[in-house]
């Protein structure tokens, strides 16, 4: 019934901008955009009534500058495109092997960088999406997407059954923001489904604190096996002072989330005014390790097309 619940809610999800304003009562301007509004109703909850800048708001709700052509961004920032033919693996790090599980989503972020990401007509089967790790010598795999916990919980069952077949895969990883947007996705069966006999790390992504909200805290504390982390996105007008981090970064480590990174946005075609420089990112971040304990701060980081691992942001000496 769990099951049943978190996808029925999905499929009320909001995909109108015209019915998203007037339920939050801010005026409605009509924009055209390639890249579609999609909320589920949960996260629309967290907002602020009357307040066109609430900033769970501004991650959704299309923009007209998603319109405008900023030199320096691009369709694909991180250049996978390329790198991930077959619309599965992306063989970027070492002794790691991302596939993209599912290449749908939740919620659509509009600084999302892979919103520009061509769709396949049909996703592979389980045995298709491990098929180029059976033989590869990768001990961790990391899901990513797309969302993979848009996937039910039979497909996932098979999926970590299946890797757990392949000897030489020691760790897995997930990458979701939909726990978040959609809280009834963490469930009994799921947190089961999630309980391994190799560690499982689950990487939530979380940009402010009015997204923590009390039905997601509640459901979180059935994760019991896998190690829950959270990453953020440095983003401009949501979260780009230190009191909205540290008011976010210290409900993580309460609820048992141990802040993993701070990103500093990937230059996505449609996202250039979500941008922070990153000379105020390390000033934000300097005043974090001033007020909160060294585990509480993530490592402010920037991902580099072509490179095996992110850049560390540190300050110019």
């Amino acid at each position: 019934m769990e099951n049943i619940f978190w996808q029925s809610e999905l499929r009320q999800s909001i995909t109108e901008s015209e019915e998203l304003c007037r339920i939050l009562a801010i005026p409605f301007q009509p924009i055209h955009l390639d890249y579609p509004l999609l909320v589920p109703r949960p996260f629309v909850d967290l907002m602020e009534r009357g307040n066109s800048n609430d900033p769970l708001l501004l991650q959704v709700l299309p923009q007209a500058e998603e319109n405008q052509t900023v030199s320096g961004f691009s369709p694909d920032p991180l250049e996978e495109i390329a790198d991930t033919g077959d619309g599965i693996v992306l063989n970027k790090y070492a002794g790691r092997t991302l596939l993209l599980a599912s290449q749908t989503c939740g919620v659509h972020c509009r600084f999302c960088f892979r919103r520009h990401f061509p769709k396949a007509s049909v996703h592979p089967d389980v045995e298709t999406l491990l098929a180029p790790i059976r033989h590869a010598p990768m001990e961790e795999v990391i899901l990513s997407g797309g969302d993979p916990l848009m996937l039910d919980d039979d497909v996932l069952d098979r999926l970590f059954q299946s890797i757990l077949q392949i000897n030489h895969v020691r760790r897995i990883r997930i990458h979701s923001r939909l726990p978040i947007v959609l809280p009834s996705r963490l469930t009994p069966k799921l947190a089961k489904i999630l309980t391994l006999p190799i560690p499982v790390y689950l990487v939530l992504h979380i940009n402010h604190p009015n997204e923590l909200s009390q039905e997601f805290l509640e459901r979180r504390e059935w994760l019991v096996k896998p190690v829950v982390l959270a990453q953020t996105v440095l983003l401009r007008k949501i979260n780009d002072n230190v009191e909205t981090l540290e008011n976010l970064f210290r409900r993580l480590i309460d609820a048992q989330i141990l802040p993993y990174y701070l990103h500093q946005l990937d230059r996505v075609a449609g996202a250039a005014h979500f941008e922070v420089p990153s000379e105020a990112g390390v000033k934000i971040l300097a005043e974090l390790r001033n007020r909160l304990p060294g585990y509480a701060v993530p490592l402010y980081v920037r991902e580099v097309s072509g490179k095996k691992c992110k850049d560390v942001i540190r300050p110019v000496l």
